[in-house]
C-alpha cells in the first residue's frame, strides 16, 4: 500500500506517518516545511517540498499578513500538490488544503481522508464570534469560497480523521459515519517533580497562540478577581496587540508577563507551579498532556478535547468554558493546597503514561484502515 499526506505546515503529522508505518510499505509527506521540522519522523518515511511562500513569509513578518490574503494560497499549494502526488492508495490531507488533491486521488481509485483537528468550521466559527463581540473585535470574515472549499472536503472525503468527543459531536448526523476519533497523544516527556512548591513566587502558567479560543479573557477576569499575593501569571503567546480588552487587562496587573518562544518547551512548564488551558475551543489541547507529562497540576475546560481523558478532581480540575468563576475557584483550590497540587501533578503524570501505553491514535489508525481497505485487513489475517 502506498500513502501519501499532504500537510501545509508539521503540526501532528508526524504521528500519523509513524502509526502509517504498520500498513503502509510507501509513505510520502508532501509540505511547504523542511523535514527537520517534523521531528521524530521514521526514517523509512519521505517528504518533499511543496512552495508555499506566503506561509513562510508569514512566520517572519509582524505585523501578521491579512487572513483573507494567507487564504488565497491554500488552492494554490493544493494545485502544486496535485501534479506531484501520483496514485497512491491513500491520501490524507491538512484540512481546507486538500481539495483538488483528495478529488484527483479518488478519481485514480484511491480513499481519501480529512484530517479536522478542530470542530467543524461553522460551528467553530459561530464560537469564535461570540467571543469576538465580548472583546468588542471584528472577526476577519472569511470568503465564500473557502467555506465552500471546506464543506466539499467534508462531503468528498471517504474518512474525517477528528481528535476528540468535544470535536466530533460539532459535525452534523450526516457526516457522523465518517468520522474517526484519534486523540493526538504522542510521545510526551515523563518528568518527576522534585519539590512540593517549584518557585518562591506562585507560577500560573498558559500556552496558546490564538488568544480568542483560548479563552484568556476569562483567565484574566479570574486572575484580577483572586488578586493572590506572592503570585504571577505567565503567558506563552505573541500578545494581545489586535485585541485592546486583552491588552489592557494584562498591562494593568503587573503580576501578569507574557513571554516568547522556549525551543523546549519543558524549560516552560518546570516554572509553572499549575498549567491552566482555559479553551473556549480546543480541538485536542496538546500543551495540557505536555503540561501533565512534566507533573504540573492541571486546570482545562470541557471545550479542550483532552480533557475528556482526564477524571476531574485526581490528575486535573476541569471547569466549564468561558466561566471565570469556575477558573477563579480551581486556580484559589490549587493556590491553597501544596499537598494538592504535588499528588494532582504525580497523578497528572501517571495518566499521561497510561493513556500514551494505551496508543489511542495508533489504534484509531488501525481502525481508519479496517474502515477504508477492509479485504486487505482480512487477507493479512
Amino acid at each position: 500500500m502506498r500513502a501519501a499526506i499532504s500537510t501545509n505546515r508539521p503540526f501532528h503529522f508526524v504521528m500519523l506517518a509513524n502509526a502509517l508505518r504498520a500498513h503502509a510499505t510507501e509513505i510520502e509527506i508532501f509540505s511547504s516545511a523542511p523535514r527537520k521540522f517534523f521531528k521524530g519522523l521514521d526514517t523509512m518515511v519521505k517528504t518533499r517540498i511543496v512552495p508555499a511562500p506566503l506561509t513562510i513569509l508569514e512566520h517572519l513578518m509582524f505585523p501578521r499578513m491579512a487572513e483573507s490574503f494567507l487564504l488565497m494560497e491554500l488552492p494554490v499549494y493544493d494545485l502544486a500538490v496535485l501534479t506531484v502526488i501520483g496514485a497512491p492508495d491513500i491520501a490524507v490531507g491538512q484540512c481546507s488544503t486538500c481539495l483538488f488533491t483528495g478529488r484527483a486521488v479518488k478519481k485514480r481509485g484511491g480513499k481519501f481522508v480529512l484530517d479536522r483537528a478542530c470542530p467543524h468550521r461553522d460551528y467553530q466559527r459561530d464560537r469564535l464570534q461570540r467571543e469576538a463581540d465580548k472583546l468588542g473585535v471584528q472577526l476577519t470574515k472569511q470568503p465564500t469560497w473557502f467555506r465552500d472549499r471546506q464543506l466539499e472536503e467534508y462531503e468528498m472525503a471517504d474518512a474525517i480523521l477528528v481528535p476528540s468527543a468535544y470535536t466530533s459531536e460539532s459535525f452534523p448526523p450526516g457526516l457522523q459515519h465518517k468520522l474517526v476519533k484519534a486523540p493526538l497523544l504522542g510521545r510526551t516527556k515523563i518528568g518527576e517533580r522534585t519539590s512540593v512548591l517549584r518557585n518562591k513566587v506562585f507560577t500560573v502558567g498558559v500556552v496558546g497562540g490564538s488568544p480568542i479560543r483560548k479563552g484568556y479573557l476569562y483567565l484574566l477576569e479570574a486572575w484580577k478577581r483572586l488578586s493572590l499575593p506572592n503570585a504571577r501569571l505567565l503567558i506563552r503567546s505573541k500578545g494581545f496587540a489586535d485585541l485592546p480588552v486583552l491588552d489592557e487587562m494584562a498591562r494593568s496587573m503587573p503580576n501578569v508577563e507574557l513571554v516568547g518562544y522556549f525551543p523546549d518547551i519543558s524549560d516552560f512548564y518546570n516554572l509553572c507551579d499549575i498549567f491552566v488551558l482555559p479553551s473556549v475551543d480546543d480541538g485536542f489541547g496538546m500543551a495540557l498532556f505536555e503540561a501533565m507529562g512534566n507533573s504540573v497540576p492541571c486546570i482545562a475546560t470541557t471545550s479542550c478535547g483532552a480533557s475528556e481523558l482526564l477524571t476531574s478532581g485526581v490528575d486535573s480540575i476541569v471547569v466549564e468554558p468561558a466561566c471565570e468563576d469556575e477558573l477563579a475557584k480551581a486556580i484559589l483550590h490549587l493556590y491553597s493546597s501544596e499537598e494538592t497540587r504535588f499528588e494532582m501533578g504525580r497523578a497528572g503524570a501517571r495518566t499521561v503514561q497510561r493513556v500514551a501505553a494505551s496508543r489511542l491514535y495508533e489504534k484509531a489508525i488501525d481502525s481508519l484502515i479496517s474502515k477504508l481497505f477492509p479485504s486487505a485487513v482480512e487477507a493479512q489475517r
